[in-house]
């Protein structure tokens, strides 16, 4: 405790520490476990303002990773007491920016969720604004009372929290770009079916044809000059992946969750030209899966003619079918991914930038596929950065760091 402090504020000050603290600590993980929903959310954003082409991905990426960096850290510093003056003044900064765009975002109503807690939970906007106001209202005591309460950790070792919690969220945060995200909060995760197992009611379905957006029932869909954009369900499990054999709608026969065996699916929810280059492993992989009994398809996220010429120059010997690419996004991250089922039920996901060629000389090489995404990862690096955590701490209580030198007595002194 700070000399003279009374306990009530000392009190006031933990309180409003603990709770920006594990707010923007929450918010940050959550958007660093999967960089690839927070770059698409970031770029929902830049499609509204009407800026999306004129900001290079690259950028986009590293914004998106910086922020989520900068959110943790900041939450953790706030938690722990560290840098505290520092660590209040970033959250007021983050505020400064984000308190106005919430504003913007409850009253203009641009998207459907801000995406400030990523797919870990939503919020409506209106709530993110007043969730923001809050939160700046006990950032500002954090930095009128920054002296009343001491930090858990001596200052030569709150820079080591610093780097600590950096090299922790980046690390989740390249798995999560590279691979899968080490967590995922998405409806089809490992174990999970694609289709609901007791799906009740009907669906009605979302279409769009130049810029206007509307629903459609199953028995009047329309034409093939209308473009699919997702499906939702009118009564039961609400379900947003749909796949589609022209204007036929056959989820349910694909993946019905009773069926026996194995599936691969290679979903491009990217069909650039970049991610035709491997669509001759996809073929090399399908005449594996067809020697083994393994039923693979490809959903691509294009309809119509635009499926047509993918499909003449992708040249695949698996049956193709068509879905949005927010339905794909969903399934698995990457611009193509592929992913395993069995017995209708999610096995592993992965992007498919990162698989090996050479997987296919292994005996096994759809099992040897290591699955970074049920929560081992998560936990194992998670236990590592907490264990980090409590080492410094430990040091930091037995440590006593004292950078003046001594300074030596004089004789009059002495005497």
């Amino acid at each position: 405790m700070s000399a003279g402090a009374p306990t009530w504020k000392i009190a006031a000050v933990w309180l409003a520490r603990v709770i920006t603290g594990a707010t923007f600590a929450v918010s940050g993980w959550a958007k660093a476990v999967d960089p690839r929903g927070f770059v698409y959310k970031i770029e929902d954003y830049l499609n509204v303002w009407g800026i999306d082409d004129i900001i290079p991905g690259s950028i986009v990426l590293i914004g998106a990773v910086a922020l989520s960096l900068f959110e943790l850290t900041t939450g953790i510093l706030l938690l722990t007491g560290c840098l505290r003056r520092t660590s209040a003044v970033c959250g007021l900064a983050m505020m400064a920016f984000m308190l106005p765009l919430t504003l913007y975002i409850a009253v203009a109503n641009p998207v459907a969720d801000c995406g400030c807690f990523g797919d870990l939970f939503v919020i409506s906007n209106t709530a993110t604004f007043l969730k923001n106001l809050g939160l700046t209202a006990l950032l500002i005591v954090c930095l009128l009372w920054h002296k009343a309460a001491t930090p858990l950790f001596r200052p030569g070792f709150q820079w080591l929290v610093v780097i600590l919690t950096c090299i922790y969220g980046l690390t989740i945060a390249t798995i999560g770009w590279q691979y899968q995200p080490v967590v995922d909060f998405r409806p089809y995760g490992v174990g999970h079916a694609l289709v609901g197992e007791s799906e009740e009611g009907d669906y009605t379905f979302i279409y769009s044809k130049d810029g206007e957006e509307r629903e459609f029932s199953l028995d009047s869909l329309p034409d093939s000059t209308w473009t699919f954009v997702e499906r939702h369900s009118t009564g039961g499990v609400d379900d947003v992946f749909s796949v589609f054999d022209g204007d036929y709608e056959l989820t349910a026969e694909l993946f019905d969750p009773s069926q026996q065996g194995d599936m691969l699916i290679l979903a491009v929810a990217e069909p650039g030209i970049d991610n035709l280059m491997r669509t001759r492993l996809a073929n090399e992989l399908y005449g594996y899966a067809s020697e083994h009994d393994i039923q693979m398809i490809g959903i691509v996220a294009l309809s119509g003619d635009d499926l047509d010429r993918w499909i003449e120059m992708a040249m695949p010997d698996y049956d193709v079918y068509s879905s949005s690419d927010t339905s794909l996004k969903q399934l698995v991250r990457g611009p193509m991914g592929l992913v395993l089922l069995h017995d209708g039920h999610v096995a592993w996901k992965r992007n498919f930038a990162t698989v090996n060629p050479d997987f296919l000389e292994e005996d096994d090489p759809l099992g040897s596929i290591f699955v970074v995404d049920d929560g081992r990862v998560a936990a194992g690096l998670s236990i590592f950065y907490a264990v980090g955590m409590m080492l410094l701490l430990a040091i930091s209580a037995l440590t006593k760091i004292n950078l003046r030198p001594k300074r030596k007595k004089k004789p009059s002194e002495v005497l």
